[in-house]
């Protein structure tokens, strides 16, 4: 008799255990990847921008199930390097390379789909970003401070003893699509900015950033 008591505790809390592992709608998620960069910059005074390729990493909690069972929410930190290589100017006969690096809130809204044990989602939200470093160069000449600090001009001449004078602020959306199984994430997306973020007199048409993203990861669910 006792033995069947313990045979059907023990069913009981492996039916509980596992009804619990299904009820669990907490995911940190660490992430990190490769980045191609680019700019869009208006007007003609400009007529190339090389990508410039760099990478990303970042922390995630998403929150699944907020509304029914496959809409979730979530929100992030990460390190991303943004900028361009190789920036040609039509006019004025230059060619500059920016390097941003940036603190990036991810904030959003992410579908998923459970099809024969793969987990299927897409993801889209707004974001922001804090500029915290990077280098530039003006017609191959290193300046001497960081991208996010005062452009030195002097005469409508720039000069190398100051920063590229990009605004440290920056917001925009981004998207993805990717797949989990057992954990382990691949995804890809895009990323676009929707303020210019340069000094007038660097670029006078103005300067968003945008790019393609792709990272691997793994969730701890919880």
């Amino acid at each position: 008799m006792m033995k069947k008591v313990f045979c059907a505790i023990a069913l009981a809390l492996c039916v509980v255990s596992a009804s619990a592992q299904d009820d669990k709608k907490n995911v940190l998620l660490v992430y990190g990847g490769p980045q191609f960069s680019m700019a869009l910059v208006g007007g003609s005074d400009s007529y190339g921008s090389g990508n410039k390729f760099s990478f990303l990493g970042g922390l995630q909690y998403e929150r699944n199930g907020v509304i029914g069972e496959d809409f979730g929410i979530y929100g992030g930190l990460e390190y991303t390097a943004k900028g361009v290589n190789g920036m040609e100017f039509l006019y004025s006969n230059r060619k500059d390379d920016y390097g941003l690096n940036y603190l990036q809130l991810n904030l959003g809204l992410k579908y998923a789909k459970n099809i024969w044990g793969i987990e299927g989602f897409g993801e889209v939200g707004p974001y922001v970003a804090y500029g915290i470093g990077g280098s530039s160069s003006i017609n191959g000449k290193d300046l001497d401070d960081n991208s996010f600090e005062n452009l030195s001009v002097s005469g409508g001449y720039i000069y190398t003893d100051g920063g590229a004078g990009f605004s440290k602020f920056d917001a925009g959306f981004r998207v993805a699509i990717g797949a989990d199984f057992s954990g382990f994430r691949i995804m890809a997306g895009y990323q676009q900015g929707l303020i210019d973020i340069a000094d007038s007199d660097l670029i006078s048409n103005g300067y968003k950033n945008y790019g393609f993203f792709a990272a691997i990861g793994y969730g701890l669910k919880f």
